[in-house]
């Protein structure tokens, strides 16, 4: 049986950090306790004599050092030791099955996801600042995460995404959604924003460095936040962590947790999952999805979805 744990470096979960933008983080108030950590960009992790890619969703999730303890993503460093992860949210418990075994069956009681149905038009607009997609219309780009591709795997899919539902959300439901409440900020307010999400093509290349493979859960937009006409903007959103969210969506979805491989054919999915979005009060926003692609200038990177 292969060990997941040392004296010195200790797990952590990212399905545990429920971040709402606009620099603040929400805790719950009964189980998360609010600490001062570093992330240490010094620190890196190897698995069999080779480097592990500590990037997940086009982010770069660096060990976070806390009195004198080393903490890394649960999920990163398990895949990278061939070991299944569940998220059970019921019991609030990360599930880690070594290889070889099989996981157990995951109760995730009902659903608030709506299932997809219907098609949006095609969206005619360009998704540019001054173009933005317009509501209720599906707009399809490719997604490439090429980062270092002589280290690093490298991945791309085609994605369909449209807005199709957007309400405002009060903090207090912010907190009834298990979050703490946010800090009072007079400049902003939050939505409920709803997206239908279409992957196809997944595929992956392996650089012959890293894992060699992806989960087909991992393949969905990185929502960079929301910015408005003036071009004032905030950054973060929330997808995951709570029922009806993106991530627990294609959780649902994809239950066995589907991996891509360099010969994997034709991957795809669709659901329907929540945002949760600040947002600039007084201002027509637009959620903001940035592309992963390393070749592509950071400015090109963005695509701006209307709201309304």
């Amino acid at each position: 049986m292969k060990k997941f744990f040392t004296k010195k470096v200790l797990v952590m979960t990212t399905a545990l950090s429920l971040a709402l933008s606009a620099g603040s983080i929400a805790y719950s108030a009964t189980t998360l306790k609010k600490i001062t950590a570093y992330q240490n960009y010094a620190i890196g992790i190897e698995v069999g004599g080779k480097k592990v890619d500590l990037s997940m969703d086009g982010k770069k999730l660096y060990p976070i050092t806390f009195e004198g303890r080393t903490y890394v993503p649960a999920r990163i460093v398990a895949d990278s030791l061939g070991a299944n992860v569940q998220w059970d949210e019921k019991r609030q418990t990360v599930v880690l099955t070594p290889e070889g075994q099989t996981p157990p069956k995951i109760d995730t009681g009902s659903s608030t996801t709506t299932s997809p149905s219907g098609s949006a038009s095609a969206s005619s607009n360009k998704g540019s600042l001054k173009d933005p997609i317009k509501f209720n219309t599906a707009f399809t780009y490719k997604e490439l995460i090429n980062y270092k591709p002589e280290e690093y795997d490298t991945s791309s899919a085609d994605y369909t995404v449209t807005v199709t539902k957007s309400v405002p959300i009060t903090k207090e439901q912010i907190v009834d959604y298990g979050f703490k409440r946010p800090e009072d900020n007079p400049d902003l307010e939050y939505r409920m924003v709803t997206l239908n999400l279409k992957v196809k093509n997944a595929t992956m290349k392996s650089s012959g460095k890293d894992s060699g493979y992806r989960y087909l859960t991992t393949y969905r937009p990185y929502i960079m936040g929301a910015e408005t006409a003036k071009g004032d903007y905030v950054i973060g959103a929330t997808d995951y962590g709570f029922d009806g969210s993106m991530s627990e969506a294609a959780y649902e979805a994809l239950p066995d947790f589907p991996k891509v491989t360099p010969s994997t054919k034709g991957s795809s999915y669709e659901v329907n999952g929540n945002v949760i979005l600040p947002v600039i009060k007084g201002q027509e926003n637009y959620l903001v999805i940035t592309k992963s692609d390393s070749t592509i200038e950071y400015s090109d990177r963005k695509i701006y979805f209307k709201l309304q």
